[in-house]
Protein backbone atom coordinates (compact mmCIF):
# COMPACT_ATOMS: atom_id res chain seq x y z
CA UNK A 1 0.00 0.00 0.00
CA UNK A 2 0.96 3.28 -0.93
CA UNK A 3 0.30 6.75 0.99
CA UNK A 4 -2.19 9.52 -0.75
CA UNK A 5 0.07 12.23 -1.30
CA UNK A 6 -1.41 15.26 1.16
CA UNK A 7 0.35 18.15 -0.37
CA UNK A 8 -2.76 18.40 -2.99
CA UNK A 9 -7.14 18.94 -1.85
CA UNK A 10 -7.95 16.26 -1.72
CA UNK A 11 -4.90 13.98 -1.05
CA UNK A 12 -3.73 12.49 -4.40
CA UNK A 13 -2.51 8.77 -5.48
CA UNK A 14 0.65 9.54 -6.80
CA UNK A 15 3.62 6.78 -7.51
CA UNK A 16 7.04 6.93 -8.53
CA UNK A 17 7.26 6.44 -12.58
CA UNK A 18 10.91 4.86 -14.21
CA UNK A 19 10.18 6.46 -17.90
CA UNK A 20 12.66 5.62 -20.53
CA UNK A 21 12.98 6.14 -24.40
CA UNK A 22 12.64 3.13 -25.89
CA UNK A 23 15.24 3.72 -28.65
CA UNK A 24 18.05 4.82 -26.10
CA UNK A 25 17.59 3.81 -22.59
CA UNK A 26 17.56 7.37 -21.71
CA UNK A 27 15.62 7.48 -18.61
CA UNK A 28 13.67 9.90 -15.80
CA UNK A 29 12.15 9.29 -12.95
CA UNK A 30 8.69 11.17 -12.28
CA UNK A 31 6.32 11.53 -9.53
CA UNK A 32 2.85 10.01 -11.58
CA UNK A 33 -1.38 10.82 -10.50
CA UNK A 34 -3.05 8.16 -10.84
CA UNK A 35 -5.94 9.42 -12.94
CA UNK A 36 -8.97 6.87 -13.81
CA UNK A 37 -11.09 9.52 -15.72
CA UNK A 38 -8.03 9.51 -18.56
CA UNK A 39 -7.59 7.16 -21.07
CA UNK A 40 -3.68 7.88 -22.07
CA UNK A 41 -0.75 8.73 -20.28
CA UNK A 42 0.73 12.58 -20.44
CA UNK A 43 4.34 13.35 -19.64
CA UNK A 44 5.36 16.60 -18.92
CA UNK A 45 6.36 18.29 -21.67
CA UNK A 46 9.83 18.47 -20.32
CA UNK A 47 10.43 14.65 -20.00
CA UNK A 48 9.79 14.35 -23.56
CA UNK A 49 12.83 17.17 -24.16
CA UNK A 50 15.09 14.92 -21.16
CA UNK A 51 14.21 11.61 -23.31
CA UNK A 52 14.90 12.93 -26.45
CA UNK A 53 11.47 11.59 -27.86
CA UNK A 54 10.19 12.55 -31.68
CA UNK A 55 6.30 11.66 -32.36
CA UNK A 56 5.34 8.99 -33.63
CA UNK A 57 1.95 9.84 -35.05
CA UNK A 58 -0.93 12.17 -34.51
CA UNK A 59 -3.75 11.84 -31.63
CA UNK A 60 -7.22 13.66 -30.98
CA UNK A 61 -7.58 13.86 -27.38
CA UNK A 62 -10.31 15.56 -25.07
CA UNK A 63 -10.52 17.32 -21.62
CA UNK A 64 -12.98 17.68 -19.07
CA UNK A 65 -14.04 20.21 -21.49
CA UNK A 66 -14.77 17.90 -24.10
CA UNK A 67 -12.92 19.72 -26.80
CA UNK A 68 -10.89 17.81 -28.92
CA UNK A 69 -7.27 18.93 -29.82
CA UNK A 70 -4.83 16.49 -32.29
CA UNK A 71 -1.54 16.40 -30.58
CA UNK A 72 1.58 14.12 -31.04
CA UNK A 73 2.20 10.63 -29.75
CA UNK A 74 5.31 8.74 -28.31
CA UNK A 75 6.60 5.55 -26.92
CA UNK A 76 8.03 4.94 -23.89
CA UNK A 77 8.67 2.09 -21.55
CA UNK A 78 7.39 2.50 -18.14
CA UNK A 79 8.48 0.84 -14.90
CA UNK A 80 6.38 1.22 -11.74
CA UNK A 81 4.68 -0.89 -8.56
CA UNK A 82 7.51 -3.26 -9.71
CA UNK A 83 6.10 -3.94 -13.09
CA UNK A 84 7.49 -2.96 -16.60
CA UNK A 85 5.18 -1.67 -19.57
CA UNK A 86 6.62 -1.59 -22.74
CA UNK A 87 5.81 0.53 -25.83
CA UNK A 88 2.83 2.74 -24.15
CA UNK A 89 1.70 5.44 -26.02
CA UNK A 90 1.41 8.78 -24.42
CA UNK A 91 1.21 12.26 -25.20
CA UNK A 92 2.39 15.61 -23.55
CA UNK A 93 1.52 18.83 -21.70
CA UNK A 94 2.36 21.61 -19.93
CA UNK A 95 2.05 19.40 -16.46
CA UNK A 96 4.65 18.97 -13.51
CA UNK A 97 3.46 15.19 -12.81
CA UNK A 98 3.24 12.19 -15.64
CA UNK A 99 -1.01 11.52 -16.13
CA UNK A 100 -1.47 7.76 -15.41
CA UNK A 101 -4.14 7.08 -17.02
CA UNK A 102 -6.31 3.73 -17.52
CA UNK A 103 -4.03 2.69 -20.51
CA UNK A 104 -1.26 1.86 -18.01
CA UNK A 105 -3.70 0.91 -14.87
CA UNK A 106 -4.96 -1.71 -17.12
CA UNK A 107 -2.48 -3.75 -16.30
CA UNK A 108 -2.52 -3.69 -12.57
CA UNK A 109 -5.37 -4.41 -9.79
CA UNK A 110 -5.91 -1.05 -8.65
CA UNK A 111 -7.23 -0.25 -4.95
CA UNK A 112 -8.30 2.94 -3.46
CA UNK A 113 -9.03 3.45 0.02
CA UNK A 114 -10.08 6.94 0.44
CA UNK A 115 -11.05 6.70 4.28
CA UNK A 116 -7.81 5.41 5.44
CA UNK A 117 -5.76 7.54 2.66
CA UNK A 118 -3.81 4.36 1.05
CA UNK A 119 -3.74 3.08 -2.77
CA UNK A 120 -2.39 -0.06 -4.20
CA UNK A 121 -1.17 -1.16 -7.37
CA UNK A 122 -0.82 -4.76 -8.03
CA UNK A 123 0.69 -6.79 -10.82
CA UNK A 124 -1.82 -9.66 -11.10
Amino acid sequence: MYPYDRSESPPVALVQVEVANPMTGQRVLLMGKLDTGAAISVLPREAINQLGLTPQSDIWVAGYDAQFTQLPAYFVSLRLADCTIEMVKVTASSRSQMLIGRDVLRYFIATFDGKAAMFELVDP
